[in-house]
C-alpha cells in the first residue's frame, strides 16, 4: 500500500499502478511534492529503496514467533546506518520503532572528527 500524508480535513485516496516510479510520481506529485508513507513488507521496501525513496522505516514488532523469519530487505546492507528517533507501545503488545536511514560512517572516522574538534592542533 502506499499513500500521501494529507490533513484530517481531507479523505483518503488511492492510486494504483504497475510502475513504481509512475506511482511514486504520481503520489508526490498529489502531494505538492511532500512526504509519501509507504506501508508494505521486504518486497515493497526493496522496489522502493531501488528508486532512493525510503529514507525512514517505522518497524512494527508484533509479539509472537514466526520461526526463523524472513529478512527485511536486502538493500538494507550492513553498512546502512539507522538513526533511532522513537518508539512507542501499541494496543495489544505491539511496539513500532522508528529509524532514519542516514549514510555509514566509519567508527575511525567519526573518533578522528571528534578528536580534531576537541584538539586545535589535530587535524582529521
Amino acid at each position: 500500500m502506499l499513500g500521501s500524508h494529507r490533513s484530517r480535513a481531507h479523505r483518503t485516496r488511492w492510486c494504483f499502478d504497475s510502475d513504481p516510479a509512475r506511482l511514486l510520481e504520481r503520489l508526490r506529485s498529489d502531494n505538492s511534492g511532500g512526504d509519501v508513507h509507504l506501508v508494505g513488507g521486504p518486497s515493497t521496501i526493496e522496489t522502493f529503496r531501488a528508486l532512493d525513496a525510503v529514507d525512514k522505516l517505522e518497524l512494527v514488532v508484533l509479539p509472537f514467533m514466526v520461526g526463523a523469519g524472513m529478512r527485511l530487505t536486502d538493500s538494507l546492507a550492513s553498512d546502512t546506518a539507522l538513526s533511532f528517533e522513537s518508539s512507542r507501545s501499541l494496543p495489544g503488545g505491539s511496539v513500532e520503532i522508528v529509524h532514519s536511514l542516514r549514510a555509514w560512517i566509519p567508527a575511525r572516522d567519526v573518533a578522528i572528527t571528534e578528536r580534531a574538534a576537541s584538539s586545535p592542533g589535530l587535524r582529521a
